[in-house]
């Protein structure tokens, strides 16, 4: 009897290695192929189960850390990697694949050590060229100051430059008089300037950030609609593989006609997340204390609050803003609370061509009654956007870049009092100069 469970032992125990082989393998091969189709959730189930059955296996290994790289979880990755070089220690994919995790965690040395490592042994120039983008920015990374901006020429023709109403008779029967009376087109020449600057400490999830803009509209024929546009914003900027959060002052100056029409102070907030891999989620916040020079009655506190979701699909990108605007002014007809959304999407089409489309909508409610018209003010104004825009130019190491674009925009505002109710054509044309 007893020689009769030693042979079944014989038998069967090379039955049950080789099933749990089989299993094994089917668990690497089904992990490989959801790897392969962009399927990581169920890769890693897989791949972490052929792990579990063979974790010395260098090929297991190797895929679960690219699953897990792609997934986010860089510390995961790179244990997984550093145990397939333990087999084989030349293995220079593997490397490269180590050299790209510390580069994600911020081990920047370390992530150079490996790339040089790998482009010591002459890989295919794809690779090299890939690697060569690695090691710019990790130089990048460690600057301490990091300027960028873009500079814009602008030309519009705008067919209702005063907002003015569809009717010219109000009130029942009376007729408005001069130049806000009726619509007037108008040829606009502007220019845009952005300036930012990013200053680095030692800590490398902290940065400061600074960011000048100005825009000036200069109008062919209504001048006294020449604007002249001062923004600053500057603060602290945390940064990690799951958030960024960035907290910012904020000053404006608005000049109209060379006369001050505005000063402003204020406070902002952005929390930018990723949801998925191809989704980031921003939420902000701001509120600003005017100082209208032009009619004091429009002093006013005012609170945005917005939130700014991102998909991105291949060469699509579909992005949504919802937001609420409340503004309390020292005399409360000009107060108001205001609700919108735009819903933008953009995609990728040839030869550096981008083509884009947005529709969206605003209601704003006044507090106080308008003592012309007896009612307090309710409109809705909605609009329009298409247009395309393409890289004309850039440079040998993509520092700089000039790109046109030309665009449609139409707006619609309804009010129930009929003097803000109005329609807008406006056709623009811009060049934009590029750097980083």
């Amino acid at each position: 009897m007893r020689l009769f469970f030693i042979f079944l032992f014989f038998i069967f125990a090379p039955l049950s290695s080789l099933a749990a082989a089989s299993s094994q393998s089917a668990d690497f091969q089904e992990g490989k192929k959801n790897f392969l189709a962009g399927n990581y959730r169920e890769a890693d189930r897989f791949l972490s189960a052929a792990f579990r059955n063979d974790p010395a296996n260098p090929d297991i290994n190797f895929y679960l850390g690219l699953v897990l790289y792609e997934l986010g979880d860089y510390e995961a990755a790179l244990m997984a990697f550093e145990r397939v070089l333990i087999a084989d220690p030349n293995a220079t994919r593997v490397k490269l694949e180590i050299a790209r995790c510390h580069f994600r965690l911020g081990f920047r040395e370390l992530a150079r050590q490996y790339f040089r490592e790998v482009l010591a042994t002459k890989p295919p120039e794809a690779v090299w060229r890939n690697i060569e983008h690695y090691m710019t920015a990790i130089d990048e990374m460690e600057k301490r100051h990091l300027f960028s901006g873009s500079f814009s020429l602008g030309l519009s023709l705008d067919d209702n430059v005063y907002l003015s109403p569809v009717s010219d008779i109000v009130l029942g029967g009376i007729q408005l008089t001069g130049a806000t009376a009726k619509p007037r087109d108008d040829e606009i020449f502007s220019t845009t300037t952005v300036i930012n600057h990013v200053y680095r400490p030692n800590t490398p999830a902290y940065t400061w950030k600074t960011a000048f803009t100005n825009y000036n509209a200069f109008y062919e024929t209504w001048h006294d609609l020449d604007v002249y546009y001062y923004e600053m914003k500057s603060g602290p900027v945390w940064k990690t593989d799951r958030f960024m959060w960035n907290n910012h002052g904020i000053i404006k100056h608005i000049d109209v006609e060379h006369d001050r029409y505005l000063d402003s102070l204020g406070l902002g907030s952005l929390l930018t997340v990723p949801l998925l891999p191809r989704m980031l989620i921003t939420f902000g916040g701001q509120i600003e204390e005017k100082d209208n020079h032009s009619d004091p009655y429009l002093d006013a506190t005012n609170i945005n609050i917005n939130f700014n979701p991102v998909l991105t699909i291949g060469p699509n990108r579909i992005s949504a803003y919802l937001f609420n605007e409340i503004e309390n002014a020292d005399d409360e007809v000009n107060s108001y609370d205001r609700i919108g959304w735009i819903l933008s999407y953009e995609r990728l089409m040839f030869l550096d061509t981008t083509i884009f489309a947005g529709i969206g909508a605003k209601t704003t409610e006044y507090d106080g009654e308008n003592i012309f018209f007896l009612k307090k003010r309710n409109d809705t104004v909605q609009e329009l956007k298409v247009g395309v825009s393409k890289l004309l130019w850039q440079s040998g190491k993509k520092r700089t870049n000039l790109s046109g674009q030309l665009s449609y925009t139409y707006l619609d505002s309804d009010s129930n009092i009929s003097l803000y109710t109005y329609r807008k054509n406006l056709v623009s044309l811009g060049l934009t100069l590029g750097f980083f």
